[in-house]
């Protein structure tokens, strides 16, 4: 996934980016590569302006480690602020 974010920082092109996002959906293999995942997901919803999905996303992903859940605080806030 880091190589496909990697992509999309140069194009910008958040559609094709969450197309390919959703193709790599069958091999994830633990919590961990969800998580981040679904964050992704948020992510690439939120650059598309689809802040309601985005928001849906966000709410239910469930805490993984300190760090990762500082992340997901940070994408839930900007949504969050965007959607109302």
């Amino acid at each position: 996934m880091n190589t496909l974010l990697m992509v999309y920082a140069r194009s910008q092109n958040a559609e094709a980016t969450y197309r390919e996002l959703m193709a790599l959906k069958p091999l994830i293999r633990d919590k961990g590569e969800e998580a981040l995942f679904e964050l992704n997901r948020a992510s690439l919803l939120y650059d598309m302006k689809k802040y309601k999905e985005a928001a849906e996303v966000i709410m239910q992903i469930k805490p993984l480690n300190p760090v990762f859940d500082a992340k997901c605080a940070v994408v839930r806030t900007k949504i969050l602020d965007s959607w109302v």
